[in-house]
């Protein structure tokens, strides 16, 4: 009789896992579908910024012409971009890889910085897809630090999911041809002076 029950509870938990992962594989796709437009959004910008016949002589014009939407989604993004990188940067260590270091973190029994690393990194992806849906006309300066953040991102994941290592890594790489696109346009612009606040978050990110 044991036997039975033995073989029924096994046959109830396979049945529970297979729903598990099933749910499991449906978020996963969603979130790669949601990744992939929110770089299409990016990559959108960038182009209608390179054939934008009226570029402004001035940028500070698109800054201050944004509407109060934009500069508190803004303002959003760069606190909590700071955050995550201020916590990439407090984790690293010296003579260790990124790569080594995330993988460090899945082998340590206290998951802390494990799960403080997910959270964060789940939170600036999506707060990102969220602007990047938004119909801003995206200052060119600012552009390139949410491009660089999604690139910083996906190449966290990359390291964090194996599964979807080369999603990712291809993500990454994208990413990486974006921001060169980007500093193009960029070096193409009138020299300005930098908002104080974005140049410096871009001078923290990671290279």
């Amino acid at each position: 009789m044991t036997n039975y029950i033995d073989i029924y509870s096994n046959l109830e938990l396979n049945a529970i896992l297979n729903d598990f992962y099933e749910i499991q594989d449906v978020k996963k796709i969603t979130e790669l579908s949601r990744e992939l437009r929110t770089f299409f959004n990016c990559k959108a910008q960038v182009i209608q910024l390179r054939f934008r016949s009226n570029v402004p002589s001035n940028m500070q014009s698109i800054e201050n012409s944004t509407s109060q939407e934009f500069q508190a989604q803004k303002k959003e993004i760069e606190s909590l971009s700071n955050i995550y990188i201020s916590f990439l940067k407090s984790i690293q260590k010296e003579g260790v890889t990124f790569k080594q270091e995330i993988q460090l973190l899945q082998c340590e029994i206290n998951t802390t910085n494990l799960k403080t690393l997910l959270s964060l990194t789940e939170k600036v992806s999506i707060l990102i897809h969220s602007f990047s849906e938004e119909k801003f006309r995206d200052p060119p300066r600012f552009l390139k630090i949410i491009v660089k953040l999604a690139q910083i991102i996906s190449l966290v994941k990359s390291y964090l999911f194996q599964r979807f290592y080369k999603f990712y890594e291809e993500l990454e790489l994208n990413y990486s041809i974006l921001d060169e696109e980007l500093e193009v346009i960029l070096d193409e612009m009138p020299r300005v002076k930098k908002i104080k606040s974005l140049k410096q978050l871009e001078e923290r990110l990671p290279s």
